[in-house]
């Protein structure tokens, strides 16, 4: 084929790919977009590389969500991804070094008769990820990133397969997401093409270092219960967890540096909350000795409502630094009544789903214990101060949402039943761990209700009932977690840390 048909066949389907975006962007800025990559692509080429596929579809859907108005996200991505890196290679270096070479697994065959579970094999890509990060340019590190997440998802389905047992979800969870970050920041949009500094590549190379070392400083001072490395659980999550917490407080502390020194931190804020999603992940397991006394009137805060705190905290201070545009442009509504209804709806919603579940298991308890009973009470009046108006758009809102919070319900059960749709021992446990749902609507009506506040400034009757849904909320969240204070662990640091950049986020400067 001669030169000026491969050209044309290129061009062609990079204008389909374009379809991704936006009719009026497309038609602003689609030639400019064709053209600068037809002026990269080498002479010849027919097909659009994966990566290019992956970064045109990707940049389409933003610009329809409006993602990239959002000033300071896409630096933030650039200032997160090395330490999502090497943090990621770090856990996965210390995992391998410390927790996996063990005489006897616990749930299955040993991998290559040396180590507990397949984890080494997803734990070599995170390392030749950060290799290669540390001497590619990002056009060929970035592969091995996208490597290293596929490998990771990888090992859940070859457990079963294999006989070899896999690592806890929350460690192959807490890998993916900041690989995520790692990929997503080292992207063309990000970079631009150019190649890490001198000082990024060593740094990466010597964190991936201090992690794992740090890690295992970590735990011979605070070792487990019977000495040893101990497995997975405990103590690896939990001691990992104070070094991922430390690494985010780290850039949070940076960012109100820059503050204090005038100069632009938005993108430092956004680092910090992007990091602190996965890290709210790692926290500790076996706090029976940590935790104050507490009645059974509230629920376990267990492993699965810190992380569901954490990662609502994280959200919802995402949410809150998206309030700030790019200069120029178009700024989003303020939020008002409609924000509010939406925010009962989904209260409502959830309060039915619970109730669905509930139900049943009040038939086989024969009762139900009265923290379930006050959980969904709380919702229901969330959603009632908060005014959603009756309407048949109202009603399919609320069935949708309560189908959603069922099947999140039912997943919570088998969860906590050894992933098993039968033989539940300990329903009244379940039971309590199922009112942990209930976290996800409750932050979100509280951060709705706390813009609406911000929009309204609390005057009008919306303020109002805004004031009373966000007083619901916090009050509610504080008596389900406010007693396992002291449990939380590494978690502490990661929700200070976003905590942080939302009240720094009034004085940050957009880069």
């Amino acid at each position: 084929m001669s030169p000026d048909r491969a050209r044309g066949t290129l061009e062609r389907r990079y204008r389909r790919l374009l379809l991704a975006y936006a009719p009026p962007y497309r038609a602003a800025r689609g030639d400019e977009i064709v053209a600068t990559l037809l002026d990269l692509a080498p002479p010849g080429r027919r097909t659009p590389r994966p990566g290019e596929v992956a970064d045109l579809v990707l940049s389409g859907v933003r610009q329809r969500l409006g993602v990239g108005s959002i000033a300071g996200l896409d630096a933030g991505f650039t200032v997160a991804a090395p330490v999502a890196l090497t943090l990621a290679a770090g856990i996965s270096a210390y995992a391998w070094w410390r927790v996996e070479p063990a005489p006897s697994p616990l749930g299955g065959l040993p991998l290559f008769g040396e180590f507990r579970t397949l984890g080494p094999i997803a734990y070599a890509c995170w390392l030749v990820a950060a290799v290669g990060r540390a001497i590619l340019r990002p056009r060929l590190s970035r592969p091995l990133v996208a490597i290293a997440i596929a490998a990771t998802l990888a090992l859940p389905l070859l457990a079963p397969v294999t006989g070899i047992d896999r690592p806890p979800l929350w460690v192959l969870m807490a890998l993916v997401g900041f690989g995520l970050i790692a990929h997503l920041g080292t992207g063309p949009r990000a970079t631009g093409g150019a190649a890490p500094s001198t000082e990024e590549r060593l740094s990466v190379a010597a964190g991936v270092v201090a992690v794992a070392v740090s890690a295992s400083t970590v735990t011979l001072i605070w070792p487990p219960v019977g000495g040893g490395w101990g497995y997975y659980y405990q103590p690896t999550i939990s001691r990992v967890g104070v070094v991922v917490g430390a690494a985010v407080a780290s850039v949070a502390v940076i960012a109100l540096l820059r503050l204090v020194q005038r100069r632009p931190a938005v993108d430092w804020l956004w680092a910090t909350v992007l990091l602190g999603l996965p890290s709210g992940w790692l926290g500790p397991f076996d706090t029976a000795g940590l935790r104050l006394a507490a009645d059974r009137s509230v629920p376990h805060f267990g492993r699965l409502a810190q992380v569901l705190l954490a990662s609502c905290v994280a959200a919802a201070a995402m949410v809150w630094l998206a309030q700030r545009r790019s200069p120029g442009a178009p700024a989003r509504p303020p939020a008002g009544r409609g924000s509010l209804a939406a925010a009962g709806v989904a209260a409502l919603g959830c309060a039915l789903g619970l109730a669905a579940f509930f139900v049943p298991a009040a038939v086989v308890l024969r009762g139900l214990p009265m923290h379930a009973v006050l959980t969904v009470g709380v919702l229901v009046l969330v959603g009632a101060v908060a005014g959603p108006a009756p309407s048949r758009r109202t009603g399919w809102g609320i069935l949708a949402t309560a189908a959603a919070a069922l099947a999140g319900a039912l997943v919570v059960a088998v969860y906590d039943n050894g992933w098993s749709t039968t033989g539940w021992t300990d329903l009244p446990h379940t039971v309590a761990l199922v009112c942990t749902v209930s976290l996800v609507p409750l932050s979100a009506c509280a951060v709705t209700a706390a813009r609406v506040l911000r929009a309204t400034g609390g005057v009008r009757a919306v303020g109002g009932r805004a004031g009373a849904t966000a007083a619901l909320c916090v009050g509610w969240l504080g008596y389900l977690t406010l007693p396992y204070v002291l449990s939380w662990g590494p978690v502490l640091l990661v929700l200070a840390a976003c905590l942080v950049a939302v009240i720094a986020s009034r004085r940050a400067a957009a880069p």
